[in-house]
């Protein structure tokens, strides 16, 4: 990334990296696809600090901003990783687990809320993943849905992803198998004709990962656009994030975006409360007073989306809400037998994004559904 250098502050960047390394957090990496968008941001903006840039690199505030309640894992993943498959499952839900294909990804979101687990980069080959999974499913016949995360499944290599879908179809019971990517923006070349056919062969679902409408740029819809050819279900799911789309007209044009290119919105999170996650969070009312104005100025096909907030017992939603303690900035969740304890985001410490800067571009005009 030798031309994005040139417009970083590098004492910035070197102490991001003393952090990271003593806080378990990301290292910077940046492909070539983001790196161009970055590069086109900065030179519109005439600085760094824009949406895209917020994604990719630091800034002073993501170091220095702290605010209460921040833990290592808000959901405990290590918690629900089973005896004999630790490192490789994930399972919250009776009937299904997450499979963590890889722990490498082929770009780093700072505001990543795995940051902990995905520290450990290349500690267990693909052939231990594997195998650990598939002696997991063959004792347990009820599930029926695997999902591949990680790190991101489609950086591995075809042949590799052709041997887990063709191994839990030969040899298990799963009827699902779905793939969470990461990789559609950041690298979208991986999305080939063949890895869609592939993919279309096994009947995958494909949940993709996007948190600004300008992500989705020409190399990535022409790859999406492979995949919804090659008659792939599609998905997407984002997390709110200050600085970045916390605006309604953001997020309004981007869900419009995905509708018009076959993609079903899923799922906006609530940004986990992580250890220097303070850069990328917002206070909870904030919060559902965009959903509330998406709902308001939008058709359902655009706004039928499930906001929820991940837990170490599952997701929950707003309705789950059973305290809110406005004064001590903790909010109650329940599910099922569990309560959940939330610390929301100062009010003192928000600063909402610039729609100016959120959508830079010029050439494009507001209407009642975001921008055209």
């Amino acid at each position: 990334m030798p031309r994005m250098l040139d417009q970083i502050d590098r004492n910035l960047l070197e102490r991001y990296s003393d952090l990271a390394r003593t806080e378990r957090l990301l290292q910077v990496r940046v492909t070539p696809a983001y790196e161009r968008l970055i590069l086109e941001e900065v030179k519109s903006l005439g600085r760094t600090g824009g949406p895209l840039y917020r994604v990719a690199y630091p800034t002073a505030e993501r170091l220095d901003l702290r605010a209460p309640g921040e833990v290592a894992d808000f959901v405990e993943d290590r918690t629900n990783m089973p005896p004999g498959a630790k490192e490789v499952i994930v399972q919250k839900y009776p009937d299904r687990l997450l499979f963590l294909v890889t722990d490498r990804c082929s770009g780093h979101c700072l505001y990543c809320f795995r940051q902990d687990l995905l520290s450990n980069e290349g500690s267990i080959t693909f052939e231990q993943r594997l195998e650990r999974l598939l002696a997991y499913l063959e004792r347990r016949p009820k599930i029926q849905e695997v999902i591949l995360s990680g790190g991101d499944p489609l950086s591995v290599t075809y042949d590799q992803l052709k041997k887990v879908f063709e191994d839990i179809r030969l040899k298990t019971k799963v009827r699902h198998l779905r793939v969470h990517t990461r990789n559609a923006v950041f690298a979208p070349r991986v999305l080939s004709k063949r890895t869609c056919e592939l993919l279309a062969s096994h009947n995958v679902r494909l949940v993709i990962h996007v948190v600004h409408p300008y992500e989705l740029h020409p190399e990535a819809v022409s790859a999406l656009g492979r995949a919804t050819a090659a008659g792939i279900r599609c998905y997407a799911q984002l997390p709110f994030l200050r600085g970045v789309n916390d605006h309604p007209v953001v997020l309004t044009e981007l869900l419009c975006r995905l509708d018009g290119m076959r993609i079903r919105p899923l799922t906006l999170f609530i940004p986990d409360p992580v250890n220097y996650s303070a850069a990328y969070r917002l206070p909870l009312k904030r919060l559902l007073g965009i959903v509330r104005e998406i709902h308001l100025s939008t058709p359902a096909w655009a706004n039928a989306v499930r906001v929820v907030l991940d837990t170490p017992f599952g997701k929950v939603r707003v309705e789950d809400i059973v305290e809110w303690n406005e004064p001590k900035g903790v909010v109650l969740f329940r599910r099922g037998d569990h309560v959940v304890q939330y610390h929301d985001f100062p009010e003192r410490l928000d600063a909402p994004g610039d729609l100016p800067t959120l959508l830079w571009r010029s050439n494009t005009t507001t209407n009642a559904y975001g921008r055209l």
